[in-house]
């Protein structure tokens, strides 16, 4: 029976790699996207995994935080939409993050680099093909880096096509790509099976566990259902947004038609109060008058 638990969801992936028993897959995830050499050998976690934080169905923004002794800062982060303030909000965090290491008096030489790391189940980049993108400070015109102490990482696993290849052969951060993206629709042990590193079986194991200890799969339920119910608003919203401008242009074209007739033009609140049947209507019924006028 397949796991049924998808990783990408908060809940999980705060487990995953905010518990500090889990501190082994959180280094992997980390050397896995930043490719640094040496590697990272241990990171302390600032904010770890904390069951309270889930008591209720509030959505809220639950990142992981961490430091690498003497290297670098960290904020990873797992988004499943692309929404229009991801970008500023992205760049707003990694600053901070960067800001909030000195103390008054404190030297600019003690700043460590601050790194943010954020999956996104949806691609913000459509145009390239590149599932993993890096940025910092750069002079745009000649390509010359000012500083590699901010940097924002943003890994689009909706880019990762595992068709035709072994996860196995893969790379580190494909390989977490593909278990964020199919561990939910398989089975553990074929999952262990097409990744047999240790840190993948014990991440499976974790998954596996929300699967089948019943308090675990409760407050997994919930966060996934809070997460569709947002999900669901914002889409509301954009569709009433988009009713609503459809309905302002066909009531301006209301207005223009009654103005090129010469007839008495229509309050614009008034017509924006009309159902979108009966704007269209009498839109319609507007338009062909001023046809047969010639």
């Amino acid at each position: 029976m397949p796991l049924g638990i998808d990783p990408t969801v908060d809940y999980v992936f705060k487990r995953l790699f905010a518990d500090p028993a889990n501190k082994d897959l959180l280094i992997h995830l980390l050397n896995a996207v930043l490719q640094t050499s040496p590697p990272i050998v241990d990171v302390v976690i600032l904010n770890p995994f904390n069951e309270k934080e889930y008591a209720d169905d509030k959505l809220s923004v639950l990142d992981i935080k961490a430091r690498s002794v003497g290297e670098a800062w960290f904020n990873i982060e797992i988004q499943n939409r692309v929404y229009t303030s991801l970008r500023p909000r992205l760049a707003y965090y990694g600053a901070r993050l960067y800001v909030e290491q000195l103390s008054e008096g404190d030297d600019y030489s003690a700043l460590l680099p601050a790194i943010t790391i954020c999956f996104l189940k949806e691609a913000l980049f459509r145009e390239l093909a590149a599932p993993h993108l890096r940025f910092a400070l750069r002079d745009c015109e000649h390509g010359l880096e000012l500083t590699n102490r901010l940097q924002v990482h943003i890994v689009e696993l909706a880019k990762y096509n595992s068709e035709g290849s072994s996860p196995e052969s893969s790379g580190g951060l494909a390989q977490w790509a593909f278990f964020l993206n199919h561990a939910a629709q398989l089975k553990a042990e074929d999952l262990k099976r097409l990744l047999p590193q240790r840190e993948f079986v014990k991440a499976t194991g974790v998954v596996e566990m929300i699967a089948q200890t019943p308090e675990q799969r409760m407050q997994y339920e919930a966060r996934r259902k809070a997460e569709l119910d947002y999900q669901a608003c914002l889409a509301d919203e954009r569709r009433e947004g988009q009713a609503e401008g459809r309905t302002e242009v066909i009531a301006e074209m209301v207005q223009t038609f009654q103005e090129l007739l010469q007839e008495p033009i229509s309050p614009r609140a008034e017509l924006m109060a009309l159902t979108n049947d009966a704007l269209t209507e009498l839109r319609d019924a507007l338009k062909m008058r001023l046809k047969n006028r010639g």
